[in-house]
């Protein structure tokens, strides 16, 4: 549904009509404050009040549009900060895990008892002879099993 504004068919109601998701920027405000002065009847002119009302609307929408702007640019960095810690993990990971090889350690992990149906936590012990990466992970191969880095509990020379 268009509307005719009073300024013809290029008036911003128009576009505002025709698309009512659109959001007024810093410039359509501007744009209807001019179009608001342009039109008003030269009998009962504009208060001073009413014109200052305009103007501090006005700088109210530059303030929240340079705060949208900052919040946008300091979410951006600290996605780049988080995408920088999950980096510095990994290799923190890789050389942890590959200063093990060669070493005897201690490692607890959980195994289901067939008989019972339970989960029990045990240890067990051996050297480091491989470190492999699963999805990005160090595993650490010890007597022929896989076990993560984080279920070492103790390093032995």
């Amino acid at each position: 549904m268009s509307v005719q504004g009073v300024g013809g068919s290029n008036s911003i109601y128009t576009a505002l009509v025709d698309n009512p998701n659109s959001a007024l920027g810093k410039q359509d405000f501007l744009q209807l404050l001019v179009t608001k002065l342009k039109y008003q009847d030269p009998l009962k002119p504009m208060t001073d009040e009413s014109f200052i009302a305009d103007l501090a609307q006005f700088s109210s929408l530059e303030q929240m549009t340079n705060l949208n702007q900052g919040f946008e640019a300091q979410m951006l960095a600290m996605q780049d900060l988080n995408t920088n810690l999950i980096g510095l993990m990994v290799m923190q990971n890789t050389s942890q895990a590959a200063s093990l090889i060669g070493k005897t350690v201690v490692v607890e992990f959980d195994q289901l008892n067939a008989a019972t149906g339970q989960m029990e936590t045990g240890t067990a012990e051996g050297t480091v002879n491989v470190v492999r990466f699963v999805d990005g992970m160090p595993k650490l191969l010890i007597n022929g099993t896989e076990y993560d880095l984080s279920k070492v509990k103790e390093i032995k020379a």
